[in-house]
């Protein structure tokens, strides 16, 4: 049983247990990706430890899943994300056959407090936004039509979302910490606002956000977790719209 809120929390336990390497599925290799080293790895030489499925709280645009996969061989541990429902890749899910299950008892899970939950929630759609790309450029669909759509979501959700960050989150730690996350978010801006796009930058840009998002949910969320002041973030539940989060199909270059 699911026993992780979001993706985000998922990947934030499985780290802490050890699964620190960023996987990806390769499809024209047919096989697995290691994104920290660019090694291509046989996929029949993993199994699968863990398996969480995220369904979010909208229509398939957020269904995530979550596997926590290991190989002997390789001496490597890590995540994968892929997507299911309507968004899963025919050619995926055959790579993920190769996989063999191995279950182990889980731990509990890192809880996000509540003054945080509400972020840490929309980290999971820009999880999402980082896949899209990523899947966007393995299909070499136009950049133009990648980037209108990292505009869209950026607009919408990503840029709200580092205004209240910068506005009540950061200031409470005010460290190195804080102050890598502004830098990554100016990075991050910078990128959005540059509209001579191509392959290279968009996956500079989605390597960058899914980073982003890993230190924020692993490190300074923790950190902000524990300082003092933060029942202040209860402030950022009445700024955020009730709004539940609609994906734009207007061109749904992922599928």
């Amino acid at each position: 049983m699911n026993n992780y809120e979001t993706a985000v929390e998922a990947l934030n336990t499985l780290y802490a247990k050890g699964y620190t390497t960023d996987f990806s599925l390769l499809q024209e290799a047919d096989c697995i990706y290691c994104n920290n080293s660019n090694h291509s790895l046989n996929a029949d030489e993993f199994i699968i430890d863990e398996v969480h499925r995220f369904e979010g709280n909208t229509d398939p645009g957020d269904e995530l899943v979550v596997y926590a996969i290991s190989s002997l061989k390789y001496n490597i541990k890590g995540t994968l994300l892929n997507a299911y429902g309507i968004y899963a890749d025919s050619h995926n899910s055959k790579i993920i056959e190769k996989l063999k299950y191995h279950y182990e008892p889980k731990l509990k899970p890192i809880k996000r407090s509540d003054e945080l939950l509400s972020l840490s929630r929309e980290h999971h759609h820009a999880l999402l936004l980082c896949w899209k790309i990523k899947t966007g450029l393995k299909k070499n669909i136009e950049v133009s039509r990648i980037y209108n759509y990292v505009l869209w979501f950026s607009e919408k959700y990503l840029l709200p979302h580092f205004i209240l960050e910068e506005k009540y989150v950061f200031p409470l730690l005010n460290n190195t910490n804080s102050k890598k996350a502004l830098e990554q978010h100016q990075q991050l801006k910078n990128f959005i606002q540059n509209d001579k796009q191509d392959n290279e930058k968009l996956l500079q840009f989605q390597e960058l956000l899914n980073e982003h998002i890993h230190f924020e949910e692993r490190i300074l969320f923790n950190e902000v977790q524990k300082s003092e002041g933060i029942e202040h973030l209860q402030l950022i539940k009445q700024l955020q719209s009730n709004e539940r989060f609609c994906d734009n199909e207007t061109d749904p270059f992922w599928k």
